[in-house]
């Protein structure tokens, strides 16, 4: 289990997950071949299931539809040089968008890269992807002219990868982090498009490259989610030089002679949020003026040529695209709101200095691209989304709550409702993975299929340890404090159980990774309350985690460290693994992933034992082609039927 891959179980980053939920989320909407011979619902050959009825086509056919009638489509990155766009849609293909509304043109499939950066040349691009070896991520270039992908390097070591990689400013080099995680260290390398060179600095841990200033690189250390650090290094003098070892700066970039920075927790921040600026020629440090209403940042890019500043907040899972003028490090203007109405808002880029590129989608709208052009006040539409008229009209619009946990801390969440409802609704409660992710009210197919078939109500949690609500709430999980997360859930059915259309005797919980275990260990805590559980590739136990070979000091931050049996026996009583006894026999929809590298596969496999040897009816899906993450047409359809026969049950 890498340590890119540990951020999936304890933060998103930005440049890896960008696309995950929607992918998560459009994978069950690929179209179906159902057999035309039988009224059986087919099993992937790469599928072992146990405990899962037949499911028949009859059944389940509705859930599914053409590819063809729907479009949807996300940035990967925005060509500066020729004012072009690279672009993925439910397919996960990549393409080419040269101009708005126009035809995108394939470049390669089947390939779903984890980062892609375009030559500031506007020549070539380069990706990294781990479709050779699952969390190990190799570094490729795919040239315009030539039209096909290349591996850049080879990777000798037993457990290495590229995790994170830039172009250099004039676009005839890459930089980039060769991460080991047997020995936990980092090694900076430039790739000139003929050779490999890496520079002799010591980087202990894990390390990302974030931008190339000439002849300056900017790095930041992963110390943990809340603890990351920037530094300068100077590649004439090999000099390693901190920027900020206070704060927690995740946004940062240069700007000419200039580094600038979000930084929670930082000494020369005067008020909250704060973004700022270090002069690399006097070593001064000053703090942007920002306006009042500011409540926070979920991203930070400054323009090409450093007169713009492009500020995304996200309030309740709502994002706001604010835009300023600038005069060195001075806000001297902003530009009128122009994005009207409430949306998700994807993968901004800088198209020019002076217009700006993102993608909106909401729960009844798939993602679509839009610029703006800020001197001109011109939105232009690059792609159109559509959709499927069994999608059309069937739930309303998400609804953003809020409830008070034990300890009067206020939690948040979003609901998404079926249309129409002629009766009390069935719940079904969704805890992301993470746990440093944010749930945010993106289209989502499962949830208006689910709703619209089943007439349950869907309600998206923003626990304790979710970003977007400051660093106390982040670490408000921590270790021994991973108990009150569960806590949080439980506070939530007190919530449902006053609410006057919502079912409280009908009550399911979903959640995957990290969401896995939380609802896993909510059940085990609430037998009567819960009627069944779908825990999906989940991490069952934290002291099982912890063993793997990979644990490095951000983990250790977030879970504990295992030589603690103190704690460990304190997390143990959380999970269902070794506690069947106290499980209800609630029904449990279990899936796993043999390449999975993030939980062990032997702690899933003991749980799924201990519960049928308990008694309890479990449905469990197993891949043998798959890692973490895994999902599909027959997940889904083994979801829906797990769901309508427990509702039924309950009727």
């Amino acid at each position: 289990m890498k340590n890119v891959k540990n951020r999936l179980l304890i933060e998103t980053p930005p440049r890896r997950l960008l696309f995950l939920s929607w992918l998560l989320v459009t994978i069950a909407a690929v179209s179906t071949v159902f057999s035309q011979e039988t009224d059986v619902f087919p099993v992937p050959e790469t599928f072992k299931t146990e405990g899962v009825p037949t499911i028949k086509n009859s059944d389940v056919e509705h859930l599914f539809f053409d590819t063809a009638s729907i479009k949807s489509n996300l940035i990967w990155d925005a060509d500066t040089r020729n004012r072009k766009l690279l672009v993925t849609d439910e397919t996960n293909n990549v393409y080419q968008l040269s101009t708005p509304l126009s035809k995108p043109v394939k470049l390669f499939d089947k390939v779903i890269p984890k980062s892609v950066k375009t030559n500031p040349n506007g020549e070539s691009f380069a990706y990294t992807s781990d479709h050779e070896d699952e969390d190990n991520y190799q570094l490729y270039l795919y040239d315009f002219k030539e039209k096909t992908p290349k591996k850049l390097i080879t990777l000798t070591g037993k457990d290495e990868s590229v995790d994170s990689f830039v172009w250099s400013k004039k676009g005839d080099s890459l930089f980039y982090m060769r991460a080991d995680y047997v020995s936990k260290t980092s090694k900076l390398c430039q790739f000139n498009l003929i050779e490999e060179k890496c520079f002799p600095v010591e980087l202990k841990g894990f390390w990302d490259v974030l931008q190339d200033g000439g002849n300056k690189i900017l790095l930041k250390y992963f110390k943990a989610s809340t603890s990351q650090y920037l530094y300068v290094y100077d590649l004439q003098s090999g000099k390693l030089t901190p920027v900020d070892e206070m704060g927690n700066s995740r946004k940062a970039f240069l700007v000419q002679d200039r580094v600038f920075w979000t930084s929670e927790g930082n000494e020369n921040c005067k008020k909250d949020p704060c973004l700022l600026s270090l002069s690399l020629k006097n070593n001064r440090i000053s703090q942007l003026n920002l306006p009042d209403n500011i409540q926070s940042f979920y991203d930070v890019k400054i323009s090409p040529e450093g007169n713009n500043l492009l500020i995304q907040e996200t309030k309740d899972g709502v994002d706001y695209l604010r835009v300023f003028r600038l005069r060195k490090d001075k806000i001297v203007k902003e530009i009128p709101p122009f994005i009207p109405g409430s949306y998700v808002i994807w993968n901004t880029r800088w198209l020019m200095d002076n217009e700006l590129v993102y993608t909106l989608e909401n729960n009844g709208k798939p993602a679509s691209i839009q610029s703006f052009n800020i001197d001109t006040g011109k939105a232009t539409d690059w792609t159109k989304e559509s959709l499927p008229a069994q999608l059309a009209n069937k739930v309303k619009s998400p609804e953003v709550f809020k409830w008070k946990s034990f300890d009067q801390k206020e939690i948040s969440g979003y609901i998404v409702r079926p249309q129409k409802s002629e009766k009390k609704s069935p719940v079904l409660i969704f805890v992301h993975g993470g746990p440093q992710v944010l749930d945010r009210p993106i289209f989502n197919s499962q949830d208006i299929r689910l709703a619209s078939n089943l007439g349950m109500t869907i309600i998206h949690t923003n626990i304790r340890g979710s970003s977007g609500f400051g660093k106390e709430f982040m670490d408000a999980d921590n270790k021994e404090k991973r108990g009150d997360a569960v806590k949080d859930i439980r506070a939530l059915l007190d919530w449902v159980e006053k609410q006057p259309d919502l079912d409280a005797n009908q009550i399911y919980l979903r959640g995957e990774s990290y969401g896995g275990f939380i609802v896993l260990a909510t059940a085990l805590q609430e037998p009567s309350r819960i009627k069944a559980v779908i825990a999906e590739y989940p991490l069952v136990s934290i002291r099982g985690m912890l063993g793997q070979s990979w644990i490095d000091e951000s983990a250790k931050n977030e879970y504990g460290d295992p030589k603690d049996e103190q704690l460990m026996k304190k997390l143990d009583e959380l999970s269902p693994l070794g506690n069947t006894n106290r499980w209800n026999k609630i029904p449990l929809l279990l899936t796993r992933g043999k390449l999975d590298q993030r939980n062990p596969e032997k702690d899933v496999i003991d749980l799924k034992n201990q519960l049928q040897t308990n008694g309890s009816e479990v449905w469990f899906i197993y891949s043998t082609e798959a890692g973490h993450g895994f999902g599909g047409k027959y997940v889904f359809a083994a979801m829906n039927q797990f769901l309508k026969k427990q509702i039924n049950k309950e009727q």
